[in-house]
């Protein structure tokens, strides 16, 4: 069942967490410019302005157009207003008033909502991790996670299913991925150790030499755009075909008491924000992908099929991986099993 705001309004309020934002459909109502007074907010990120972000500038772009600059949300990159592992804090000290952070920097600050983290989760497409993050951001569990920082959600921050992409001979069958070299992390390295593969860790902007080199044979990354960005695609033979193997996915939060002090126009307009900027996320992803296809088809990489063998392999490794996630989350008083169970329900659905 799904819950209408006044009852998650009433859920927020029993944790001290204030009312939480819904995204909704923008209607003809709305879609004309929005009177208010002049509000700014400062939102740390991290890096430079790349695909992750575009979500987040959409959202500001809207909020901006819809208001006549009134509503300014200014998107501080470079961890110029904080360190990408201490946002949250940031929020909590009333430093800025939203931030972006990713569970897997410090899965002990929001223990529940590392469960979107989980490696091959039945999730294939952008629009239905959107519909999954909005749904859990409902979740009691998740609130109370937001609730600890004197936050709440605002959107969340996507990155497309992992893939893998490596040199040499394509890994065809179950026994060619044994003792293979894979930089890989998390959940997903978790289930690639399953399949026999030597999982280590190599940062991103030193994965092109090691794979060059041999150093690697295969790195685990979100599909196309990371291996473009850092040119994998000119040193590879091979890329696994639509696995879908999960992904990482980030957030951005709001002060509780910066949102709170908005007029209710402004709180609206931030739901139809919101639904603009997962639009515009998951186009420029759209767009880049077309891009990176057309270089990875110059580059004739080989297209590794799911195959029977390593699709059995694969769910017999996730299992142990997922019940490691539920026992570690448990831990931290989080209905870890009861989370996990939602989450599949709702991918299904």
């Amino acid at each position: 069942m799904k819950l209408t705001k006044s009852v998650l309004l009433g859920t927020a309020l029993a944790l001290g967490a204030g009312p939480v934002l819904i995204a909704t459909t923008p209607t003809s109502a709305t879609a004309a410019e929005v009177e208010g007074p002049e509000v700014k907010w400062n939102l740390s990120l991290w890096g430079a302005r790349r695909g992750f972000s575009e979500g987040l500038e959409g959202l500001a772009q809207y909020v901006s157009e819809q208001t006549d600059g009134n509503f300014e949300i200014e998107l501080h990159y470079g961890e110029v207003l904080s360190a990408s592992k201490e946002n949250l804090d940031g929020l909590y000290l009333g430093a800025f008033e939203a931030a972006a952070f990713c569970p897997i920097y410090h899965p002990a600050k929001t223990p529940a909502l590392s469960v979107l983290d989980l490696a091959f989760l039945p999730v294939e497409t952008l629009a239905e991790r959107r519909d999954l993050i909005e749904s859990l951001y409902q979740d009691p569990a998740i609130i109370a996670d937001f609730a600890k920082w004197k936050a709440l959600p605002l959107m969340g921050v996507m990155m497309p299913n992992y893939q893998a992409m490596g040199a040499g001979d394509p890994p065809t069958t179950l026994e060619d991925w044994q003792g293979l070299r894979i930089s890989s992390a998390g959940g997903v390295g978790e289930v690639m150790a399953g399949l026999g593969a030597s999982v280590t860790l190599v940062t991103a902007p030193d994965m092109f030499q090691s794979l060059e080199r041999g150093m690697i044979e295969a790195a685990t990354f979100p599909y196309t755009y990371a291996f473009a960005s850092y040119r994998l695609h000119e040193v590879s033979d091979w890329v696994t075909d639509n696995w879908s193997m999960g992904a990482v996915v980030c957030h951005s939060a709001m002060s509780e008491s910066a949102y709170n002090a908005l007029p209710e126009q402004y709180k609206t307009l931030l739901d139809e924000a919101v639904e603009f900027g997962y639009d515009l996320q998951i186009q420029k992803y759209n767009e880049v992908d077309v891009e990176n296809e057309a270089l990875f088809e110059a580059e004739e990489l080989y297209r590794v099929p799911m195959t029977d063998e390593i699709d059995a392999a694969i769910a017999a490794a996730v299992q142990p991986s997922w019940d490691a996630w539920i026992e570690s989350a448990s831990a931290e008083g989080v209905p870890a099993q009861e989370l996990l169970d939602k989450v599949l329900e709702a991918a299904a659905e």
